[in-house]
């Protein structure tokens, strides 16, 4: 439940999420929860749908790693390590979660170890088609967001948003 997507230009990066919190078959709309499904840490824009517990272990393995290159090698490498790293914490090797990363200038898609580098847009999560269709027809992450909020029983919103403006190489 929920949904990321990222669009990338010649000149910036763009990624947003929705905030539904889900517990069982009901949303979370308290004041006093903070689950953030976007999160800067370490230099590494983090947006992941899946599970929660595995939403926090990816952030906090991001506080003190990084993929070596922003490229699809690193990152499998990087996802295998967090592997390992998770299985230490929880008895678990599996990645059930859906990923897209936005590093060094450049925006990857993960879905267990398949890596794709974004070059144009791409969505992930319950609301992926809404967002992707609202993409293809021009608009924003914002707007695709809410779109997705508006016709996904699955997301929702306040939006989340990063931008990254793009430096020469």
């Amino acid at each position: 439940m929920s949904v990321v997507c990222c669009k990338v230009t010649d000149e910036k990066i763009e990624i947003a999420s929705d905030s539904i919190t889900v517990r069982a078959f009901t949303q979370s709309k308290s004041d006093n929860i903070k689950m953030a499904k976007l999160a800067n840490v370490n230099q590494i824009i983090i947006g992941s749908v899946g599970f929660a517990e595995e939403i926090v272990l990816m952030q906090m393995f991001c506080e003190t790693h990084q993929p070596k290159k922003a490229d699809m090698d690193s990152f499998l490498e990087f996802m295998s390590e967090f592997s390992t790293w998770k299985n230490e914490k929880t008895d678990n090797y599996s990645i059930e979660n859906s990923y897209i990363f936005v590093y060094k200038n450049k925006a990857f898609a993960i879905e267990g170890y398949l890596i794709q580098e974004i070059v144009k847009y791409e969505a992930i999560g319950a609301g992926m088609d809404f967002a992707l269709a609202a993409m293809f027809l021009g608009h924003g992450v914002r707007e695709a967001i809410e779109v997705a909020s508006e016709l996904s029983i699955y997301c929702e919103t306040p939006v989340i948003y990063y931008s990254v403006e793009l430096t020469a190489h």
